[in-house]
């Protein structure tokens, strides 16, 4: 077996929704100065860098990151859908979202847009999926429990009030059967074939609705 990261590096300059920006990464305490340990501070919002949507970050009444179990990290049984996208495009219903395997826990959408990633058309023309994909989705395929993009997020910049519909399509608590959890900004930029297993492993911290993730791909090879 194979293990590879299939979520991005914190660095200083991380792309986000509309923008980019700059992480402020302080060292608090350094063995160069004569301190006897290395400590660094730095601080972030919870929607930077990789990161899954839970369903608290649309409703007040949903659930946090933080409130889902150890085993809701592990899935088993991955799905890639390979689909060429193009700039603000929205994916809507298709052939592909009727010869999805009706086990699958996990949709991995692999467009190749990581490779725009740190340009300005990333943040700012993304595709978009549409809520009625979430939608459909929910209502066919109960076994799926989440989704991961390799392009900043479901909702397309240029219609963010279509985003914020397509975000509430998956994550509405009170929808058909459970939310779909929505992981945005992977890395998929290559060979997903022999892909087995995927773990997403969110920050935990109490009180807030989504968090950072670090995000890795087990493969047969």
């Amino acid at each position: 077996m194979k293990y590879r990261y299939l979520s991005h590096i914190l660095d200083k300059e991380v792309p986000i929704y509309g923008g980019s920006v700059s992480i402020d990464i302080k060292r608090v305490r350094s063995i160069a100065n004569g301190d006897s340990a290395n400590i660094y501070q730095f601080s972030i919002e919870n929607h930077w860098g990789t990161h899954i949507d839970a369903p608290n970050h649309f409703f007040e009444k949903g659930e946090k990151i933080s409130g889902y179990p150890a085993s809701s990290c592990f899935f088993k049984l991955p799905e890639v859908i390979q689909i060429t996208l193009t700039p603000s495009e929205i994916l809507n219903c298709g052939k592909w979202i009727e010869d999805i395997n009706p086990q699958s826990d996990i949709l991995l959408f692999q467009s190749g847009w990581t490779k725009f990633r740190g340009e300005k058309v990333y943040a700012f023309n993304n595709p978009e999926i549409h809520p009625d994909a979430g939608f459909y989705l929910r209502k066919n395929y109960p076994n799926l429990r989440a989704i991961g993009i390799d392009w900043i997020s479901i909702s397309s910049y240029q219609n963010r009030s279509l985003g914020r519909k397509s975000h509430q399509a998956f994550l509405n608590p009170e929808g058909k059967n459970n939310p779909i959890l929505i992981i945005e900004d992977m890395d998929l930029s290559f060979d997903l074939a022999t892909l087995r297993e995927v773990v997403v492993s969110p920050l935990r911290v109490e009180g807030i609705d989504s968090a950072p993730c670090t995000v890795i791909g087990i493969f047969n090879d």
